[in-house]
This record gives structure tokens, C-alpha cells and sequence, in this order.
């Protein structure tokens, strides 16, 4: 190993394949442009996944993944493993001990040009955003009329996500929620570390929106809820699952659980593909399955405070008004809304006959349930006690 010196930090070099070794904090040599790839004359290696190699990405990154698992930490010896850096595409290798990276010398010319890029037109960029966020605005004013006019207010993100809730104390440990959650970060991660996102059973990329289940097989509807084209969606399905699944399941048990999930979410891929725009994006996620769950949830506990995030505000409401609430966002921000804010968010939205679906089903069923515990002289709290 060698040394270079840049911006007052000594990084280590290997004198034979051109590797870099940052410690914590020295990568910004690289990213701020002030550390210099190869020497004097010297051309930069092709970025990772160039068209010469013919490596995909994802490929790429699972090959450096592999190799990882036989190199220790240079530094402390810690175990060391591939990440993807700040979601470029670009493989490093990173000590999660002492938060080093080791970028091959390929890697570290793809980190360096991407972010050269991004210093010399980071103007454009932002222009680009504030163009799209005011189109997205006049959208919205003009079918609502103005939104904040003259008040600084911005256009907030058209979500609505549970944060806490004050439901009963639970019974028993939400291990279904929890294998749902798990489930869905797996393939995710899979998705991302492959380079492309897994393609339902089938091969379908997903549940196609309103052209009728002719040649559609209808195995995908119990698998797409598992299945994320983005990580907002995933985090936001995650939510309602941490926050307003748990106590579900605790009210119905495991298995009924179980089912009445992949139920709500079978009902809802139907509705999508039945009754959704047709030409519409196909559709994964969990967001009709997470319907069906809040349809329960207001079935079962329509007092109990939620703590929620909306249009921009942290409001605390009974679970009423915070499924209106997730009804207004769905109907007139999200399922049904065009444009590239929408898009940016969910790539593979689910159509609003979709959301309605599976929270139809989700308040059918919770009924049915309750009605069976009146039956049985069985009578659960609604809010928590104190």
C-alpha cells in the first residue's frame, strides 16, 4: 500500500490493482472531487457494469458481495461486506465495524465521475425539481383550487402513514406481521442487489391494470403484496403493518390473520385487474392488503388515537378520521392522480378500485369476526385500559 495525500488525509492505495482504502470520513475526498483517480497521464478505468465487460450491475455487486466474504478489515480485522454506495449502482466494500470502505480502483472512478456530474450540473438538477414540483402544484391547484398562496407553504407528499398507535396492550408476540414485514425487505433487498426487481410468479412484472384476468394467471394476486418497486412504498406498507397489523392480528389470531391478509390482498389485485385503468402501471405492493388491514382496525377500534403523518403534518386522530383521511389521499393524491410526483413515489401503484377493494374487504370480514365474538360472549376492549 501506498499513501495519497488529499485535502490534508492520508488514503491508502494498493500499489498492485489501484484499490482505495477510505477511513471513516476520507470518502468525501472522492465524492467532493478533490482526490485525483490514477496518476498523471493516467485514464480512468471504466465504471462498473460498462459495456464492454458486459456486466450488469447487479451482477457486478453480487460478484463483489462474494469476494467480500474471504477479505477481512484491513483496519480492525472486522468482517467486511459489499453495499451498493449511496444507491449509485457502484459496489465497495464496507467494514461495519469501523465504517471504512475499500473501493476497487473501477469503482472508485465510477463514484468520481458520478459525482463530478452531480457538482457541475447540480443547478440543472435542482431547476429540473422546482419545474416539476411547480407543475405538480398548478396540477393540484387547478383541480382543488390554491394551495397555499403567497404563505411559503409547499406541496406536501401526497401520503398518509400511521406513526404510533395507543391500541390495547397485545396479548402475544405479532409474529405474522413481523414474517410479512421480513418477507417483503428480503426480496426487496433482492431485487436491489440482482439489479432489477423479481418478477412475480409467472414472470409478470405485475397484477396489469384493467384488462380482465384473459390469460392473467391469478397466483400472482397472493404473491404481489410481498413484492415493492420502491423503498417508500415498502417503508409505508411497513408502517401500517408495525403500527395497526399488530393489534389485528392479536384480535383475530395467526392463522385467521394469515388468511384474512392474503385475502384482502387477493381481493384487491382482482378489483386492480378488473376494474383499473386500463393502460394503467401493473401493480405490486402491499398497499391493498394494508387496506384491508385498516378497514379491520377501524372495524375493531375506531377510538383508539393514531398518531399519523399527512400532507405534510403529524396530527394525532381517532382511527375514523384517519381512515377519511387515507380515503382522501387515496381517491384524490394517490391511486387515481397522474404525473411524475405520484410516479416518483410508487412506480407500481395500485388502482384506486384496488385500494377500495381491499379495505371493502378488510370492514367485511372484520364484521363477520365481530359478529362471531357477540356470538360467543365474547366482548374485547376497544381502546387500551388507563
Amino acid at each position: 500500500m501506498r499513501r495519497i495525500v488529499s485535502g490534508g488525509q492520508e488514503i491508502d492505495c494498493c500499489t498492485a490493482c489501484g484499490a482505495l482504502w477510505f477511513d471513516p470520513g476520507e470518502v468525501r475526498e472522492l465524492t467532493e472531487g478533490r482526490l485525483a483517480i490514477g496518476g498523471e497521464g493516467e485514464t480512468s478505468p471504466d465504471p462498473p457494469g460498462n459495456r464492454e465487460t458486459g456486466e450488469k450491475r447487479g451482477a457486478l455487486l453480487f460478484r463483489v458481495r462474494r469476494e467480500a466474504g474471504s477479505l477481512a478489515c484491513p483496519c480492525c480485522e472486522g468482517r467486511l461486506t459489499a453495499v451498493d454506495f449511496q444507491l449509485t449502482g457502484t459496489p465497495v466494500v464496507h467494514c461495519s465495524n469501523c465504517e471504512g470502505i475499500l473501493a476497487p480502483r473501477a469503482s472508485a472512478a465510477a463514484i468520481a465521475a458520478k459525482f463530478r456530474l452531480f457538482r457541475e450540473h447540480g443547478e440543472k438538477f435542482a431547476a429540473l425539481g422546482e419545474i416539476l414540483a411547480r407543475r405538480e402544484q398548478e396540477r393540484i391547484e387547478g383541480k382543488y383550487g390554491p394551495v397555499g398562496q403567497g404563505s411559503g407553504v409547499t406541496v406536501p407528499l401526497p401520503v398518509v402513514v400511521p406513526l404510533a398507535d395507543d391500541g390495547p396492550d397485545l396479548r402475544s408476540l405479532p409474529l405474522i406481521t413481523g414474517a410479512f414485514i421480513a418477507l417483503s425487505v428480503v426480496i426487496y433487498l433482492i431485487g436491489q442487489f440482482r439489479g432489477a426487481p423479481l418478477p412475480l410468479p409467472g414472470g409478470l412484472a405485475g397484477l396489469p391494470s384493467g384488462t380482465g384476468f384473459a390469460g392473467v394467471p391469478r397466483l400472482p394476486l397472493l404473491f404481489a403484496p410481498f413484492f415493492h418497486a420502491g423503498l417508500l412504498p415498502l417503508l409505508a406498507g411497513s408502517l401500517f403493518l408495525l403500527v395497526l397489523g399488530d393489534n389485528v392480528e392479536d384480535r383475530m389470531g395467526a392463522v385467521p390473520y394469515f388468511l384474512f391478509y392474503l385475502f384482502c390482498a387477493a381481493c384487491a389485485g382482482a378489483a386492480h385487474v378488473l376494474w383499473g385503468k386500463p393502460g394503467g402501471p401493473p401493480a405490486v405492493g402491499s398497499a391493498g392488503a394494508v387496506a384491508g388491514i385498516l378497514g379491520a382496525y377501524l372495524v375493531f377500534f375506531p377510538n383508539v388515537s393514531i398518531r399519523m403523518y399527512g400532507m405534510g403534518r403529524i396530527l394525532t386522530l381517532p382511527a375514523y378520521l384517519f381512515a377519511s383521511a387515507w380515503m382522501v389521499a387515496v381517491f384524490f393524491l394517490g391511486a387515481g392522480s397522474e404525473g411524475p410526483l405520484p410516479r416518483l413515489l410508487d412506480p407500481a401503484p395500485l388502482s384506486l378500485p384496488g385500494n377500495l377493494a381491499g379495505f371493502g374487504a378488510g370492514v367485511a370480514v372484520a364484521l363477520a369476526w365481530r359478529i362471531g365474538e357477540q356470538g360467543k360472549g365474547d366482548s374485547r376492549p376497544d381502546t387500551a385500559s388507563g
